[in-house]
């Protein structure tokens, strides 16, 4: 299990529950009928796409994972909607006008962020953020795929770093207790800058750029959080679908 540092590339990734779905377990998995799965992509909102209610294959059996990802299993998700891509900049800057970022870089991924903030955005946007089974569904599909394009790792899929002079040089004012907290410049690039990279489902940068919250706490632990996806300087094995990595939630 990866721990981090608090503050370091973590993002708001959020999901809207679809008209007429759940997301509760059911003792009998419902499948969603032709005619329900037509109507959820006909009504998806802009910038999200629809992930029909059905099995998939989450966690891993390979030998180098965490224990705790262990074994591979059959899951049955409800249907939901979940956004294209990590929530940018100038996204997060309507919502909260004193995040900070450099003139033209308004399509990077919003960092420095919170779980606590994560949530209250989605809130916000009338969305919430998603569970590590609709997270890790959305990135590889129904086939228990190691990445988002298939089982072969890909640096090239994956967002590189930016170079420097490209970097969000603006520390946040503030944070929730009055203490700063800026660990310098993101090196994030624009969302979707790698299209190659698009999970079955069309999300994109879900393997690297920047690490995205999930919902819940780690064994139920309330000071640790769960984040996915791995970020930019991280190895192949963040990269990983199944891949969890642990932030802690104080702010101070």
């Amino acid at each position: 299990m990866l721990r981090r540092k608090r503050w370091l590339l973590s993002i708001v990734f959020v999901l809207l529950l679809a008209a007429g779905a759940s997301l509760r377990r059911l003792n009998t998995p419902q499948l969603p009928t032709r005619a329900q799965t037509d109507a959820l992509r006909t009504h998806t909102p802009s910038g999200m796409v629809a992930v029909p209610g059905s099995d998939c294959l989450l966690g891993t059996d390979d030998a180098d994972a965490d224990e705790d990802v262990k074994p591979m299993r059959r899951v049955f998700v409800a249907s939901y909607y979940i956004d294209v891509h990590e929530v940018t900049n100038a996204e997060y800057h309507r919502f909260d006008p004193t995040h900070g970022f450099s003139p033209g870089l308004e399509s990077l991924p919003a960092t420095n962020i919170l779980a606590a903030q994560a949530e209250a955005y989605a809130k916000w946007a009338g969305k919430r953020l998603p569970t590590e089974a609709e997270w890790e569904k959305a990135a590889r599909g129904t086939d228990g795929r190691r990445y988002p394009w298939g089982n072969e790792w890909n640096p090239k899929l994956v967002a590189q770093r930016a170079h420097r002079g490209k970097e969000t040089a603006v520390a946040p004012p503030h944070s929730p207790n009055g203490k700063v907290c800026f660990i310098g410049p993101a090196r994030t690039q624009p969302v979707g800058s790698v299209p190659a990279s698009v999970s079955p489902y069309g999300c994109v940068d879900m393997a690297g750029n920047a690490w995205e919250w999930v919902q819940g706490n780690y064994n139920g632990n309330p000071d640790q959080r769960i984040l996915r996806g791995g970020a930019v300087g991280y190895g192949e094995r963040s990269c990983r679908t199944y891949h969890r990595a642990l932030e802690g939630t104080a702010d101070t």
